[in-house]
């Protein structure tokens, strides 16, 4: 879980439209806080090129769990990428979040989000500035391509033990076998025929897959394996009951 005194917020985003957000029903006082204790929070987003993201809302929460209504909800940020909102002081879990729709249903291709939510205490009458990156998977695959290391292409299928497509889920490559938070490197949603594709530098990586982003206990690693260039076979097999 990222702190507010560690860089702010996940560059790499995965499997987006999977991130459940069932906002309806917010009242009004769950989106303004107490005149008397109020505090702000206030920042900005950008995209992975740090430029500013207009119409992106801040999402806050008062436990981890993002895949509920939100205690507060930002107006959407301005031409400058701007917000300012009012919260009531406490813990919180905040999360920025740009939809191309104004439903609040789940989270679509090309909607960009900012990774794992931010965990910190606002106390009262306080201002608190938290800035935030917003990506789609394709912009993390093209942040991952800009290092100076050599990276090669892989791709395959994710599949059952019968060979079936797994879908839902997208490709990772780790350096250790158990993942924390945010994968060394991942590839966008499968296709329905469960295809990915995935860009490393050269090394050793585990090879599996995850069904939600940041991974919880859905992941998988397939095993460990030497990448030493491009290929285009690369089956990872997710096994009855997990493999982890």
């Amino acid at each position: 879980m990222k702190r507010w005194f560690e860089p702010s917020v996940a560059r790499y985003m995965c499997a987006l439209f999977l991130v459940l957000s069932a906002w309806q029903g917010i009242t009004a006082e769950q989106r303004t806080a107490s005149a008397e204790e109020a505090s702000v929070l206030k920042g900005r987003v950008s995209d992975a090129d740090g430029r500013a993201v207009e119409g992106a809302k801040i999402f806050v929460y008062d436990s981890p769990d993002v895949r509920r209504p939100a205690n507060f909800i930002s107006a959407g940020t301005d031409k400058g990428g701007m917000f300012r909102m009012t919260v009531s002081p406490g813990r919180y879990w905040v999360v920025a979040r740009l939809k191309k729709t104004e439903d609040y249903g789940p989270l679509l291709p090309g909607d960009k989000h900012s990774g794992e939510p931010v965990e910190g205490e606002i106390a009262s009458r306080s201002e608190i500035t938290m800035d935030f990156i917003v990506a789609d998977l394709k912009e993390a695959i093209k942040i991952k391509t800009k290092s100076r290391e050599r990276h090669v292409k892989i791709s395959g299928r994710i599949i059952d033990e019968k060979g079936f497509p797994v879908v839902n889920f997208y490709a990772l490559a780790s350096r250790n076998e158990k993942v924390e938070g945010i994968p060394d490197y991942l590839s966008a949603w499968v296709d329905d025929d469960g295809r990915y594709t995935l860009y490393v530098p050269i090394g050793r990586y585990y090879i599996g897959g995850a069904a939600t982003f940041p991974p919880d206990q859905t992941y998988f690693i397939q095993g460990e394996m030497i990448i030493d260039g491009d290929r285009s076979d690369l089956d990872i097999v997710k096994k009855s009951g997990g493999n982890k």
